[in-house]
């Protein structure tokens, strides 16, 4: 009993020292608009970081010969002999050899740049990239080893490259090259303000492994580690146990709009299935399925409703099952649905309408964190969720009342 009261004691403490950590790094705060982190995953190496970056070293101001932030950078992070770098036919391309970035001139000179952010090194990957410069022709060439926190290639990456051919540089270091971009745009608003929302995309990513750091170096302390291992393990116990109140609500409110006794054959969402799909990633889908005329005896029914979370997102749409004699005059019918209520996607045999009217399945089938661990954030998805859904199938059930279906 001592032991599971430490046991507990301890991981109190773990969890307030980790807090503390949390909110010092102002992690989970809310975060002005940014149009990086709308379009892409905030780590998309190739589609976002790649291509702004080099976007950035091509860019010239017009009537100007020079391109200002090409050659800043080259004089800050280019070592010898490249600082001398002639901007003579200066090429800034984009997955070039499989380079994720690479800068030449017709001098003969190269820059690399290998962008890690999420990815792991390949076998004899610099080294590759290395040769192939040189066959090409490039006798003063260069990697840099682009990193988040400016950690050092793996060996079977660096293969048979010495130190003089690489170097490792940190997004930390970028963003003062950031910093000076934003500022030679000081006539140019468009420019100078999507460089700012890239660089506080880049603070973020490197506040994130600071942060990172400390919780692993809280982790490695005392007997902090074992404590850790059961918080890891409790915890699709604690998203399930969230997933499930959020399904449950969406299903009183439901209730309230007569929507009654789901077919539970289909709506089986429990805590410990919920768990079981988060612990195996699965990516099961959970949802509520509707007879048309409130008969829960799914077998005598041609088609149901549903209100589902899954690879779509949170979608609204009618289930019909082919064999039935009834499954042609339901088609016919929901002809008139799209009149009202607009175009179904990707219609096929099973589902002839259904709408995504939520982009993802956020919370209720990803379990993503930051949407569970915000009770504000969780309440108010939940209602929007129940909200569309209650709409969708009332106007849904309304088109088929006139229908013996």
């Amino acid at each position: 009993m001592n032991d599971e009261r430490t046991q507990r004691e301890n991981a109190a403490l773990l969890l307030k020292d980790a807090a503390i950590l949390y909110e010092r790094h102002g992690a989970g705060r809310p975060e002005p608009f940014n149009v990086f982190t709308a379009m892409f995953d905030d780590k998309d190496e190739v589609r976002l970081h790649s291509r702004f970056l080099a976007a950035l070293l091509n860019h010239r101001k017009p009537g100007e010969e020079k391109r200002a932030n090409l050659h800043d950078f080259m004089k800050e992070f280019a070592p010898e002999p490249l600082r001398g770098f002639k901007p003579d036919g200066a090429k800034v391309e984009c997955e070039r050899w499989h380079i994720d970035i690479l800068i030449t001139n017709n001098r003969g000179q190269a820059l690399a740049i290998e962008n890690k952010i999420c990815a792991g090194d390949q076998y004899r990957q610099l080294e590759r990239y290395h040769e192939e410069l040189r066959e090409r022709g490039y006798n003063d060439r260069h990697i840099l080893y682009l990193t988040i926190n400016g950690r050092k290639p793996s060996e079977e990456s660096i293969g048979g490259l010495g130190k003089k051919d690489y170097t490792p540089i940190s997004y930390e270091r970028i963003l003062g090259w950031l910093k000076r971009c934003r500022k030679r745009a000081y006539d140019e608003p468009e420019l100078r303000d999507t460089v700012a929302q890239y660089s506080r995309l880049i603070e973020k990513l490197t506040k994130g492994s600071e942060l990172m750091n400390e919780l692993k170096d809280l982790c490695l302390r005392d007997n902090n580690l074992l404590v850790a291992h059961r918080l890891a393990e409790a915890l699709p116990y604690a998203k399930a146990f969230l997933m499930h109140g959020m399904w449950e609500k969406i299903r009183e409110i439901l209730e309230k709009n007569s929507f009654t006794d789901p077919i539970e054959k289909w709506s089986a969402i429990t805590e410990d299935s919920i768990r079981e799909s988060i612990e195996n990633k699965t990516g099961r889908y959970f949802g509520l399925y509707y007879s048309f005329d409130q008969d829960p005896a799914y077998d005598q029914d041609p088609a149901y409703l549903a209100v589902e979370a899954g690879g779509y997102g949170f979608i609204v749409g009618v289930w019909c099952d082919k064999s039935k004699e009834k499954y042609d005059m339901i088609r016919c019918k929901l002809k008139s649905l799209e009149s009202q209520l607009g175009r179904g996607e990707k219609p096929d045999d099973a589902w002839p309408w259904w709408c995504v009217l939520r982009p993802d399945g956020t919370g209720l089938n990803s379990g993503d964190i930051e949407t569970l661990a915000d009770k504000k954030a969780r309440n108010e998805l939940t209602d929007e969720v129940a909200t569309l859904a209650v709409e969708k199938l009332i106007a849904i059930r309304n088109i088929f009342a006139t229908a013996d279906a």
